[in-house]
């Protein structure tokens, strides 16, 4: 017969080397299903052939950028800067939409952010419209064009500073090919009325991914197979 204390310690077991050694299959588990989504919402209505496929817009994966997944959103949908999150994101991928009238008046487009080109294919490329860059050149180390100069010959550039601030070297290096839309500094949540100017930075980048969208050959029910 077991007594009171004995059943206790049979009850009532430390299960934290079961938590370590499952902790790496889970954490891999997770990343491997982050990986799959993105995947296939990237390659999401590729292969229909009367369906165009959706236009990337990539984000700088740099901590210093102003705009990252946890924002992109409320600026470019909405017109309103908030702050990107500190942590790091868990999102690997954002929809934001559009009417983009050049290409199609009637309804908004679907665009894929991303902060990397980790999960491209090589026919994913002619769907990129714009990169946003800090003007750091290591986030073009993956790209199918490394070098600012020849990326930028392909595809729109795109710089979010703050208002009175010089954008980078760099990024007035690369020149006409890289717009710089200033906003103003943050002060804080209480202060949204000032915030009102960010709608005109936003437009500014929309208006400049519709001419390049439409220089580039995107139609109504086809995106360009090269760029």
């Amino acid at each position: 017969m077991f007594g009171a204390q004995e059943l206790m310690d049979i009850y009532v077991q430390d299960f934290s080397h079961v938590r370590k050694l499952a902790a790496p299959l889970i954490q891999r588990k997770s990343q491997s299903t982050a990986n799959l989504v993105a995947n296939t919402s990237l390659s999401l209505n590729q292969k229909g052939p009367s369906r165009r496929p959706d236009p990337i817009i990539l984000l700088s994966p740099s901590a210093s950028s102003l705009l990252r997944l946890s924002n992109a959103r409320s600026f470019l949908e909405d017109g309103k800067f908030v702050p990107p999150d500190a942590g790091a994101s868990t999102v690997s991928m954002l929809h934001v939409q559009r009417v983009i009238r050049a290409v199609d008046p009637n309804r908004p487009m679907r665009f894929i952010l991303v902060e990397g080109p980790e999960q491209f294919k090589p026919e994913y490329w002619p769907r990129v419209v714009a990169v946003f860059t800090t003007g750091q050149t290591w986030q073009f180390k993956n790209y199918k064009w490394s070098s600012p100069n020849e990326l930028f010959k392909h595809v729109q550039g795109i710089f979010v500073g703050w208002r009175g601030d010089q954008p980078p070297d760099n990024v007035r290096d690369w020149g006409h090919r890289v717009l710089s839309a200033n906003i103003d500094r943050w002060r804080g949540a209480g202060f949204d009325a000032s915030r009102f100017r960010d709608k005109e930075a936003v437009e500014s980048i929309w208006k400049t991914v519709e001419l390049n969208m439409r220089s580039k050959g995107w139609k109504k029910d086809a995106a360009p197979t090269a760029i």
